[in-house]
């Protein structure tokens, strides 16, 4: 059974990157796509659904959609194309975090538009994305307004917690895919930025490097075509994945299968890279 790639759309052409990357990830992996628009509730609201009149233009608007993704789908694919793109699509009701999680149970990977960045400059605005991915059964992708498939490479960002780490694997099957290089990269400082002492003790080796060659001797063991680059950034995190991935296909993290009051809340790095992000972002869910 195909695997099922989770989108959420508004209808606005200018959002449509997130729409186009996943409908393109579903033309290469073979995935069925699902369109999700939430119709979330307005002030006054009383009744636990929406009215007759809101159900139709959502319905409207997601055939619209639709029709967008498979000429999108169609003219990618060319006389090659042996069948369509499956495409699925469903109305919702509520708060748009709430609504995309459940949606998300049963998928493979759910992928939501951002804001541009002068609009991410508003806290509220630009927290979505992170509580969309903090709340999410499956990875999410997280795709800016107007990102048109430019850029050259993938880019992963490790910290040595895991020793299979599903976010290093999950870059390395992209890269090979797109025929694409890969960045290992570890952000963090080695010496502490206010009272500039080195963190570890002198007599002991970066663990930084240790932690991104491991991690390329495991990708190169699986994916021997891939080619594999190494950075350690004397930087924080968020900050240092975000500049090393600037100009990348995209950035790949990873993130705790964490369960209960735990999964509200996403890892500071992952929510930092996903405020200021430049170009489509992997939170992959370990699990």
């Amino acid at each position: 059974m195909a695997e099922t790639i989770v989108v959420a759309v508004d209808g606005e052409p200018a959002h449509r990157a997130a729409l186009d990357w996943a409908a393109a990830r579903a033309e290469r992996t073979g995935s069925r796509l699902h369109l999700i628009h939430v119709v979330e509730p307005s002030w006054g609201d009383r009744g636990g659904e929406p009215g007759p009149s809101l159900l139709r233009m959502s319905g409207e608007l997601l055939a619209a959609e639709k029709d967008y993704a498979l000429a999108g789908a169609a003219a990618l694919a060319g006389a090659a194309a042996a069948m369509p793109l499956e495409i699925g699509t469903e109305s919702r009701y509520g708060h748009l975090a709430a609504e995309l999680a459940a949606a998300s149970a049963d998928a493979a990977m759910l992928v939501i538009g951002t804001p541009p960045e002068a609009e991410r400059r508003h806290a509220f605005a630009s927290s979505s994305a992170a509580r969309v991915a903090a709340a999410a059964r499956c990875s999410v992708a997280a795709v800016p307004h107007g990102w048109g498939a430019e850029g050259r490479g993938v880019v992963v960002g490790v910290d040595g917690e895991l020793t299979e780490d599903p976010a290093v694997e999950f870059a390395a099957v992209e890269a090979e895919a797109l025929g694409e290089p890969l960045t290992i990269a570890c952000a963090g400082f080695l010496y502490h930025p206010l009272l500039d002492e080195r963190v570890v003790d002198e007599t002991e080796d970066d663990p930084r490097e240790q932690v991104v060659e491991d991690a390329a001797d495991t990708v190169l063991a699986g994916h021997p075509a891939v080619t594999v680059f190494t950075e350690v950034l004397e930087t924080s995190p968020a900050r240092g994945l975000v500049a090393e991935a600037d100009g990348s296909r995209m950035l790949v993290l990873g993130s705790n299968d964490w369960q209960g009051v735990e999964r509200a809340v996403l890892g500071s790095v992952a929510h930092d890279v996903l405020v200021n992000l430049r170009t489509p972002v992997v939170v992959v869910r370990a699990g």
